[in-house]
């Protein structure tokens, strides 16, 4: 498992670049549908995956060749404060070029702690831009690159329970038609039935250019499947998205936790050896005769 995973993260350092607009963030680990967080990925966590981009024109058509976008991608926390973003991107959208090759940054200035008043705050740069989602008429400026600046805070309410509420402010791709900063928001909330054998999170936002709602399932193993709908509130724009990874997230916690169960036997061990000799020791100090 690993090894592939590793080639894959090779592969995608060597060819990267960053002069071709494509729409990020696109269902993240650490954002939600197509929106950055307040949040990045811990140290030494990555994800690798591909994902899959079509519109709502490409359902209508009798072919299966529907898909606009498809890409491998690769994201990675460093020093629990720096996440970066790879990707390369098959874009049938883009003229005289079949392949994109992107990158994006995401730096945590807050972390949110598990419980108090702090919310998360991050800010990045976002180089890819929304060129495969949007039309032709658009493309011309969406090479600049996206600058953010995200807040993201979790709240536990009665019957509602855990939730979290994703706010932000961005430029190019997050702004209103002619303006040159936008505003967007998301929630986001996660379970874990029994029935699913893993964890469950659904997401819903407004991107600055519309609606958006996704859902992704997280096994036990790491495996990640997530779908996704952009621009919910206009039909004839609407577009679906598809993804498959893979997280390390899963399996360090399971070595975590297998050191933390070694260190705790390993412990019980020493003690029950400890009290061993000392019970020895006190028979033999009570069977010896008393010296004269």
């Amino acid at each position: 498992m690993l090894r592939p995973l590793l080639s894959l993260f090779l592969l995608i350092s060597i060819i990267i670049t960053v002069p071709y607009p494509v729409r990020g963030e696109v269902l993240t680990q650490s954002g939600l549908v197509d929106i950055p967080t307040g949040r990045v990925l811990a140290h030494g966590i990555f994800e690798a995956g591909v994902y899959l981009g079509f519109p709502q024109a490409a359902m209508r058509r009798s072919t299966t060749n529907f898909g606009d976008a498809f890409a491998a991608r690769l994201n990675f926390g460093l020093f629990d404060r720096l996440e970066v973003g790879l990707t390369h991107l098959w874009d049938a959208d883009v003229p005289d070029s079949t392949v994109v090759r992107t990158a994006n940054l995401k730096l945590l200035l807050l972390k949110e702690p598990e419980a108090g008043v702090v919310p998360g705050v991050a800010i990045g740069i976002d180089k890819l831009g929304n060129h495969v989602f949007s039309s032709d008429s658009e493309a011309e400026g969406s090479a600049i690159p996206s600058a953010f600046f995200a807040v993201s805070k979790t709240f536990n309410l009665p019957r509602v329970h855990l939730f979290s509420l994703h706010v932000g402010i961005g430029t190019q791709r997050f702004a209103f038609e002619e303006q040159p900063i936008g505003v967007f928001a998301g929630l986001s909330k996660e379970f874990q039935p029994a029935f699913a054998r893993g964890d469950i999170a659904m997401r819903l936002e407004f991107d600055g250019l519309g609606v958006n709602a996704g859902l992704r399932y997280v096994t036990s193993s790491g495996l990640q499947v997530a779908l996704g709908a952009e621009t919910l509130n206009s039909p004839n724009e609407r577009r679906y998205l598809a993804a498959v990874s893979w997280t390390n997230q899963q399996l360090l916690e399971q070595i975590k936790e297998t050191r933390r169960l070694i260190t705790r036997a390993t412990a019980l061990v020493v003690e029950t050896r400890r009290a061993i000799s000392d019970k020895k020791a006190a028979d033999q100090a009570t069977e010896s005769p008393p010296s004269q």
